[in-house]
């Protein structure tokens, strides 16, 4: 009665029991769920270490003793680890749970498998964007009094073991005494000209005077140079035309 419906689709593999439908739902949503936990599990391990974890931060070491007073003083704040790895986790675990309720309702049918989806969907969405907002939220006051105990610590550390004597103000220079003017020497008056003492003056009045006359140049002599025949050296006198000796004509 319970294995087949009055549509005949129990040889199909759809129980029309509802009681078996919800058996079959919670069973597989069980299963998916404790896969869905372990692979949150391993992924956040892996993406802690490989986005989060940062090599260069102050640890606590069970072996470093040196690491333990920080520890105490709470100088090394392990909560906003925590807080990320707690992220982590809780996001992959809302996805894959979503993943889960979607494949767990394939049991009530193909459209309620699809109905499932969308929902879950939007259900992952929600889920996610709540989770972010709320570590945000609790991330920030842990990066407020990580700060705060930061600039305590440095106050501390930089602050002086002994009051600082106050500096003894640097000696001034006495400034220099005015210099007296020098004394000049007192200037010799300059004799004034007698008043009835002048210069005698002659005064030429050359209208009168005659003109003086040039001195005579004395007339130059002509030197008449002498000259030869050009054809047999005879001596001719200037203006010959003819040698006297050979005849040749002169220029």
């Amino acid at each position: 009665m319970f294995g087949t419906n009055s549509y005949g689709y129990g040889g199909y593999g759809y129980d029309a029991n509802p009681f078996g439908q919800l058996v079959n739902f919670g069973s597989a949503f069980g299963v998916l769920m404790f896969i869905a936990l372990v692979a949150a599990i391993v992924l956040t391990v892996m993406g802690y270490k490989r986005f989060v974890s940062d090599k260069n931060e102050l640890h606590l070491s069970y072996k470093d003793k040196k690491s333990w007073g920080p520890f105490l003083r709470f100088d090394i704040l392990l909560i906003d680890k925590i807080l990320k790895a707690l992220y982590m986790f809780n996001a992959l675990l809302v996805l894959f749970g979503c993943a889960a309720g979607a494949l767990s309702s394939i049991s009530f049918g193909f459209g309620a498998f699809l109905g499932a989806l969308v929902g879950m969907i939007i259900l992952c969405v929600v889920l996610e964007l709540l989770l972010r907002v709320g570590y945000e939220f609790v991330m920030l006051n842990v990066m407020i009094a990580r700060n705060t105990s930061d600039i305590r610590r440095k106050l501390f550390s930089d602050a002086p073991t002994s009051p600082a004597a106050p500096a003894s103000p640097a000696p001034v220079a006495p400034a220099p005494a005015p210099t007296a003017p020098a004394a000049q020497a007192p200037v010799a008056p300059e004799p004034e000209p007698a008043a009835f003492e002048s210069a005698p003056t002659t005064v030429l009045d050359r209208g009168d005077q005659a003109p003086a006359d040039p001195a005579p140049v004395a007339p130059t002599e002509v030197v008449h140079k002498a000259s030869f025949c050009p054809n047999c050296g005879a001596p001719v006198e200037p203006g010959d035309r003819f040698c006297g000796e050979c005849g040749h004509k002169l220029d």
